[in-house]
């Protein structure tokens, strides 16, 4: 579905990447070559200490933005070939990039892309705007004649995309069945994304009754001092799963949150070890389970990532951005092709109960 936007923009994906300045400093032939090299955590290091004054601050933040994107596990490199890629295998093309970017995932790859799109954000701040949906919109890229702004914006809508793509790759531990089920239009989604959709569905909608084999309870509960909600999830034959909701009160303004293993009240997770099947379901003849849950995965300052918001965010914004740099019909088709693709509809926004209706065919 990207192909024609990629190809459109390798040259600016290399002006941008490429030190974004005009002053071949020592400075930022280092950062640059340990970013070329896969150094990040050098780049960063210099990016952040005894090469920050190399830069302006627009720069500054354009370099930790690709420093932190590769960290991720998905470099300018990386992300060019996915796309590339897309598709090729004959499958749909969300299904096939959700394949690399799960090939490309690391422990640490969803909070480093949300540090990276921060310093995007940062790097076209104008004035007192920061959010990169107005930044990046088509009214503001028409108003503003600034390709390096439209290059940023491309790559935060990559940024946002993969983020999408990563997040859902959380929520299942078997990525390739999912694929499958949605590419053969099948019934087949595995069991573990199944309680991941069911125990979303579940806290936002207090109207939303699971099917006859499956039981759902939730119960208030601190992880490392901070409030969320235990969500099980059982089924008939087939076991219980363990999901983590901000509170036990379902509403709209709840969301089950990202997690990656389990750990228990003090966020312990050695604690926590042989309480999964391989399935994702929970062993509860384990003496451990009983006093372990899902494991958020945390952002700075204790933030942990709500699921909800942050699939309908991702999907909607990136695929936006990119439509709105390009302005190209072909790539607007494209774009247009991937929602339909998830919304049944080319002009809508996607919204969770489309996200929840894809995942679980």
């Amino acid at each position: 579905m990207y192909k024609k936007v990629i190809s459109a923009s390798l040259i600016a994906a290399a002006v941008m990447f490429s030190g974004c300045g005009d002053d071949n400093t020592t400075c930022r032939i280092d950062v640059q070559k340990a970013i070329d090299e896969g150094r990040y955590d050098s780049a960063i290091s210099d990016l952040e200490g005894k090469c920050a004054d190399a830069y302006t601050s627009s720069d500054l933040n354009m370099n930790l933005a690709a420093a932190y994107m590769g960290k991720s596990g998905y470099s300018v490199s990386d992300i060019i070939n996915m796309v590339i890629d897309s598709n090729d295998d004959g499958n749909g093309a969300f299904t096939s990039f959700l394949t690399s970017v799960d090939e490309k995932k690391n422990g640490n790859s969803l909070p480093l892309l949300t540090t990276a799109s921060k310093y995007y954000a940062k790097a076209i701040q104008k004035g007192n705007i920061t959010e990169s949906s107005v930044l990046c919109s088509a009214a503001n890229l028409k108003l503003i004649d600034d390709p390096r702004l439209a290059n940023a914006c491309l790559y935060i809508g990559f940024n946002e995309t993969i983020k999408a793509a990563n997040t859902i790759t959380y929520l299942t531990g078997d990525v390739n069945t999912l694929v499958n089920s949605i590419d053969s239009n099948s019934s087949s989604t595995p069991n573990d994304m199944r309680a991941s959709l069911d125990a979303l569905a579940w806290v936002i909608d207090p109207t939303y009754t699971p099917k006859s084999d499956t039981t759902i309870s939730a119960s208030d509960i601190n992880i490392s001092g901070y409030p969320f909600a235990k969500v099980d999830v059982s089924y008939t034959g087939v076991g219980t799963f363990y999901r983590l909701a901000k509170s036990a009160t379902r509403d709209a303004n709840n969301t089950t949150v990202v997690t990656d293993g389990y750990c228990d009240a003090s966020g312990d997770r050695s604690a926590c070890e042989g309480i999964e099947n391989d399935d994702g379901s929970i062993d509860l003849a384990n003496p451990a389970a009983a006093d372990c849950y899902a494991c958020p995965v945390v952002m700075d300052a204790n933030n942990t990532l709500g699921v909800a918001q942050l699939l309908v965010d991702t999907l909607n914004g990136g695929s936006d951005a990119i439509a709105a740099v390009s302005g190209d019909p072909d790539i607007t088709k494209s774009i247009d092709d991937f929602k339909e693709e998830i919304t049944g509809s080319p002009d809508g926004n996607v919204t969770i109960q489309n996200i929840i209706d894809y995942l679980q065919k």
